[in-house]
């Protein structure tokens, strides 16, 4: 049977498509193994378990949360700047960790859940691209942006003395070729990875943690959350820090 009939059946949730929003998530796991797809074939003598609920918007707000975690960030009474805010998992996590006010910015519209949208402590910038804006002063920025690499957005950022996050999406900084697939070869992630940190470091920004993100992409791609800094530059050799989350 279907993992997400599985689900269903069993009264693990309420209707697939709540199942498919939690496996997809990473929330789901089978003989303590996650699955991501909501097809994948279970039987009774499976042990399927839901390992928390999900608390954000989107499988964003889940990377984030951890992400905090790892890089031991507070955001208590903080201004962040969300780029690529799209549902808003970044922007709901944020506010959860106490940050005071947020600008969301996302190329696209009415993508924000709607829910979200009524908290007076978001400031959101649909239909904008922040190449095309100057930055407001905030005291985080947070990246979570598809289908274009993180490069050119943290070029237009330089000069920005804050602590950032940064999401690096393999398939998306690897060219047009990988957008709709997997990446399955270690050899090309670490490639990626190689470039992406080396071309950041070369920006001037102080690399300061690496580590894979808590929960893979919708496709299966395995994500990388970027801790740096663009208030002093200190030269680091970062093969070691790539070769810790290969």
């Amino acid at each position: 049977m279907r993992l997400d009939q599985y689900m269903v059946s069993k009264e693990l949730v309420k209707s697939r498509s709540q199942a498919t929003d939690y496996i997809k998530r990473g929330l789901v796991l089978v003989n303590d193994k996650e699955i991501f797809k909501p097809g994948y074939q279970v039987n009774d003598t499976d042990l399927i378990k839901c390992i928390e609920k999900a608390h954000f918007v989107s499988r964003a707000g889940e990377k984030l949360h951890h992400a905090l975690i790892e890089f031991d960030m507070k955001l208590d009474g903080k201004i962040v700047m969300d780029i690529g805010s799209s549902t808003g998992g970044f922007t709901e996590c944020s506010l959860k960790q106490g940050a005071s006010l947020v600008y969301a910015y996302d190329v696209g519209t009415d993508q924000m859940d709607i829910e979200l949208k009524k908290d007076k402590r978001i400031k959101l910038f649909e239909q904008t691209n922040i190449l095309d804006v100057d930055v407001p002063k905030v005291d985080v920025c947070l990246i979570d942006v598809s289908f274009t690499s993180i490069l050119p957005i943290l070029n237009h950022l330089k000069g920005f003395d804050k602590e950032m996050v940064a999401l690096i999406k393999p398939q998306f900084e690897a060219g047009h070729n990988h957008f709709k697939g997997v990446i399955k070869d270690k050899k090309m992630y670490k490639n990626i990875l190689n470039h992406v940190i080396f071309e950041i470091d070369q920006m001037g920004y102080h690399i300061i943690n690496l580590k894979k993100a808590h929960i893979k992409g919708k496709k299966g791609n395995q994500e990388y959350v970027l801790h740096i800094d663009g208030s002093k530059y200190s030269h680091k050799d970062f093969k070691e820090m790539i070769g810790e989350v290969l």
